[in-house]
């Protein structure tokens, strides 16, 4: 299947994002990992508390740098994590070279968006996001969330979308469960222009509903950024809050 492995110096050669050593502070890393094309990599992660193993797939991107577009935790031996690394490393080389083929309806993916609910924002839509950003503009609020909702659903999160005309706060409750805790997340999505600047009577705004329910942490996202105003007063709160603008939801997509 055209896949490799490769030692730690020949893998640490290549420009992988300094985000993606996450996964260092509960694992240890064990095997690595190259495909044909020099476009993919993969690591093989034993857990330091429960023993078991992870897998990890790095995409290179168009800036040069690798990050992680799948992962797979809780594997019960390094053999079943080395086969689940390799059929995936193989089964991205082969959707690679069908991509082409997937954008020639670029925009029909797009006005299909209108009426998709989140079930239906698959990894079609959001490659297409990141081909596009600007496109985001073009969402619903409500669907703004739903796609928010989904990339949190890929990197490991069980959410919850709330109901539509609730109060302000948490559009989506997301939860994810390590080997040593729970940690509970309420993200408030704000799908405003550009020029329309997330002030600081929304950071006020959640931060009184996180010290009502107390979750781990709240994070704001945004189509747009934040006023100076809005940095200074979350800053009082940088434990508690996270503050994720339009630059920000791009990295995201760049996972697609």
């Amino acid at each position: 299947m055209n896949i490799f492995e490769i030692t730690q110096e020949q893998y640490e050669l290549y420009n992988v994002d300094k985000d993606e050593s996450f996964l260092n502070v509960f694992a240890t890393e064990r095997k690595w990992f190259i495909n044909f094309d020099k476009n993919l990599l993969g690591i093989i992660l034993e857990d330091k508390v429960d023993k078991d193993w992870t897998y990890l797939v790095l995409g290179k991107e168009s800036d040069g740098f690798f990050r992680a577009i799948d992962v797979e935790i809780s594997i019960d031996s390094i053999e079943k994590s080395e086969s689940g690394l390799i059929n995936s490393i193989h089964s991205l080389t082969e959707s690679g070279k069908k991509e082409e083929t997937l954008f020639k309806a670029d925009e029909q993916v797009l006005s299909a968006t209108s009426n998709l609910l989140i079930k239906d924002i698959d990894d079609e839509i959001k490659r297409y996001f990141n081909k596009y950003p600007q496109k985001l503009y073009e969402l619903s609020p409500r669907k703004f969330e739903e796609l928010v909702a989904s990339i949190l659903t890929d990197f490991g999160f069980e959410v919850e979308l709330t109901n539509a005309t609730r109060d302000g706060g948490r559009d989506i409750i997301a939860s994810i469960r390590t080997k040593v805790s729970n940690y509970l997340t309420y993200v408030e999505c704000k799908r405003y222009s550009p020029e329309n600047k997330v002030g600081v009577g929304i950071i006020r705004e959640v931060i009184g509903v996180h010290n009502i329910h107390k979750p781990s942490k709240s994070i704001i996202v945004t189509t747009s950024f934040f006023s100076q105003g809005a940095i200074i007063e979350a800053k009082t709160f940088e434990n508690q809050l996270e503050l994720k603008d339009f630059d920000e939801v791009k990295k995201w997509l760049h996972n697609y």
